[in-house]
C-alpha cells in the first residue's frame, strides 16, 4: 500500500466534498486527530508497522461518508474505501482490513479484535483532552448546521450523557486520555448544574 496516496486522495476529497462550514467538527482538524492517535494508541499498543500503516489508512478515510450519507457515515466511508484503494495500490487484503477498521468506528458495532479497538478510541479520543470543550462546541455547531438545534443546557445534557457511557478500549488510550475523560466529566458535569441553577433562577 502507498500510504502517501491514501492521504493525499483523502485530503483532496474531503477538501472538495466536505464544506467546512458545515462540517465544521467532522473535517480534517478532526482527520488529522484520529490519524494520530491510531497511531500513537497502536505503536503503544506493540503493533507491528504494518498494522499502523493500516490505522493511519483508515483514519484518513473514515469520515468520507459524511457526503454521502451522513446518517450511515460509517457504511458509507467503508464503501468509498472499497471503492478507491484499490486504485490507490491496496491489496484486497489491505482493502478489507481497512474497510473493517472503518466500521469499527460505528458506536452501534462491539470491536472484535485490538486494532478495531484503536481506531474506535482514536475516533473519540478528543474526549480525554484539554480541547474537548473547543471540540465539543465545534459539533454544536455542526449539528446546528443539520438542523439539530439544542440550548445551552440541552446541548450539555446532551454530552454528558455521551461521556457518562463512554470508556475506552485501549490500555493505551486509558493511559494517555483516561484522566483527561475525567476531567472532562466532571466539567460538564459542573456545567450542566450550573445551567440548571439559572434557569430555575
Amino acid at each position: 500500500m502507498d500510504e502517501k496516496r491514501v492521504e493525499e486522495w483523502a485530503v483532496k476529497w474531503i477538501g472538495e466534498n466536505l464544506d467546512p462550514r458545515r462540517w465544521c467538527y467532522h473535517h480534517l482538524g478532526h482527520v488529522r486527530d484520529v490519524v494520530a492517535d491510531a497511531a500513537e494508541f497502536g505503536r503503544l499498543s506493540g503493533l507491528p508497522e504494518s498494522e499502523l500503516s493500516l490505522l493511519r489508512a483508515a483514519g484518513w478515510l473514515h469520515d468520507t461518508g459524511y457526503a454521502i450519507d451522513p446518517a450511515n457515515h460509517e457504511e458509507a466511508s467503508a464503501r468509498k474505501a472499497q471503492e478507491v484503494l484499490p486504485q490507490l495500490g491496496c491489496t484486497p487484503e489491505e482493502t478489507l482490513r481497512i474497510t473493517g477498521l472503518i466500521r469499527a468506528t460505528s458506536l452501534e458495532r462491539e470491536p472484535a479484535e485490538l486494532a478495531e479497538r484503536i481506531m474506535r478510541d482514536a475516533d473519540i479520543g478528543r474526549l480525554g483532552t484539554a480541547d474537548f470543550v473547543g471540540a465539543a462546541l465545534l459539533l454544536r455547531r455542526e449539528l446546528a448546521h443539520c438542523g439539530r438545534q439544542f440550548t445551552d443546557l440541552e446541548f450539555w445534557q446532551f454530552e454528558s450523557g455521551f461521556l457518562g457511557k463512554t470508556e475506552f478500549y485501549t490500555a493505551a488510550a486509558r493511559r494517555l486520555r483516561g484522566a483527561g475523560l475525567e476531567r472532562n466529566r466532571a466539567w460538564v458535569l459542573n456545567e450542566v448544574a450550573r445551567l440548571e441553577r439559572e434557569e430555575k433562577a
